[in-house]
C-alpha cells in the first residue's frame, strides 16, 4: 500500500509539475465582479472617476441600466488572501519611481481561471490619462474572460444531441448547455429554451433565410426577425407575438470569428398586444455556398429580476457559434 501512495504521489506531482494551475484553488467571487485595488486617494481621483466610467458604464441594450460590472473597491491594506483568489483583480499603483505608465495583464496566479490586471504609473494624473485611453479595452478583456469561463462550463454540461441536430441541419457548430430543450423544430427554425428560478426564460432562435439582393442592413436583419418571430413565436393571449421593441435603436457591431464575418446586433424585444418584453442578441452571417443567411439568436425573459448576467450567458453561447462550412444545412 505505502508504495501504491509513493506511486500516486509521483504522478501527481508529475502531473502538477506540467500543469502549475492544478495546485491552484478555484476562483471565488460572483460573474460580473471586478475586484479594483488601490488606494483611496487616488480612489477619489481623476483615477477613479476613469475608472468608474470605464467599468460600470451602462450595460449595452437591457431594459433598466445595469452596470457593465459591479466595481468592488478596496485600498492595499484590505487586500488579503480573502480577496487574492478573486476571479477578475485589478491592482492600480501609483509609484514615482516608474519610468512611464505601464498594464501587465496576468492569468491563474492565486486562483484559476483568474484575470488580474496589474497598473502602475508615475502618478496620479498618468494612472488617469491611463485608464481614459485604455479602459474600455481592459474592460472588453474581462468580458472576453467572463464569456470563457461560461463557455468552459457548458463545455462540460453540452446537450450533444442538441448541437449534433444543429449542425446537420444548419452547417453550425454551436454548445448548448445542460437545461435547454428543444421546443420548435420546423423547416428552417428551431427554438430552444432553458427556464430557470423566478420566471427567467433564456431562448435561443436559429433560422435560416435566402440571402437577399439587398445589403443585410439593420432594419431588413430587424424585419426578418419580426416576420420570423411573428410566425413561429407566440405570446400568452390570442393574436400576442414576439417583436423588435422599435423604441431603442440596435446597436451593432461587426465581427470576425474562425474566418466569418458576423453581424451582431443587441436590442429589446416585446411581445405585441401583450406586456412581455425584454433583451436579446443576434449573430448574422451568409452561407456563401447555399446562398443562405444564418442567424443565431439568444433573448431573456427575467420580469423583476436584473437581466446582465442572464444576457452575458445567452452572449457565451452565442460567441461559440462557428460555421461548419463541411455540414449540409438541407439535413434535419
Amino acid at each position: 500500500m505505502r508504495k501504491i501512495l509513493i506511486y500516486l504521489f509521483i504522478l501527481t506531482f508529475a502531473a502538477c509539475k506540467n500543469d502549475p494551475t492544478k495546485l491552484l484553488p478555484n476562483v471565488t467571487g460572483k460573474s460580473g465582479e471586478i475586484v479594483l485595488v488601490i488606494e483611496p486617494s487616488q480612489w477619489s481621483s481623476d483615477a477613479g472617476k476613469e475608472f468608474r466610467r470605464a467599468f460600470t458604464q451602462a450595460y449595452p441594450a437591457l431594459p433598466q441600466n445595469e452596470p457593465l460590472f459591479d466595481l468592488i473597491h478596496i485600498p492595499f491594506s484590505a487586500f488579503s488572501n480573502i480577496f487574492k483568489t478573486h476571479r477578475n483583480l485589478i491592482v492600480a499603483k501609483v509609484d514615482k519611481e516608474a519610468k512611464e505608465p505601464k498594464i501587465l495583464i496576468r492569468k491563474n496566479f492565486w486562483a484559476k481561471p483568474q484575470l488580474i490586471i496589474n497598473i502602475i504609473a508615475p502618478s496620479g494624473e498618468s494612472l488617469a490619462n491611463l485608464i481614459k485611453e485604455k479602459g474600455d479595452i481592459l474592460a472588453t478583456r474581462v468580458l472576453k474572460k467572463e464569456m470563457e469561463r461560461y463557455a468552459d462550463v457548458y463545455k462540460k454540461n453540452m446537450k450533444i444531441e442538441i448541437t449534433e441536430k444543429l449542425k446537420r441541419k444548419f452547417g453550425i457548430d454551436i454548445i448548448i448547455p445542460s437545461g435547454y430543450t428543444l421546443d420548435l423544430d420546423t423547416t428552417n427554425f428551431v427554438w430552444l429554451e432553458r427556464r430557470g428560478l423566478d420566471d427567467a426564460v433564456q431562448g435561443l432562435l436559429i433560422y435560416t433565410y435566402d440571402k437577399p439582393e439587398v445589403e443585410l442592413t439593420t432594419p431588413f436583419i430587424m424585419a426578418k426577425r419580426n416576420q420570423v418571430t411573428k410566425k413561429y413565436v407566440p405570446g400568452p393571449v390570442a393574436n400576442s407575438y414576439m417583436a423588435v421593441e422599435n423604441e431603442m435603436e440596435p446597436y451593432r457591431r461587426e465581427i470576425k470569428m474562425d474566418g466569418t464575418n458576423f453581424i451582431e446586433l443587441r436590442a429589446l424585444w416585446k411581445v405585441e398586444n401583450d406586456f412581455m418584453g425584454g433583451p436579446f442578441v443576434s449573430f448574422t452571417f451568409v452561407d456563401e455556398k447555399k446562398n443562405k443567411v444564418i442567424n443565431v439568436d439568444g433573448f431573456v425573459y427575467a420580469p423583476r429580476l436584473d437581466k446582465r448576467n442572464y444576457i452575458q450567458q445567452i452572449e457565451a453561447v452565442l460567441n461559440t457559434v462557428r460555421f461548419n462550412k463541411n455540414e449540409s444545412n438541407n439535413n434535419k
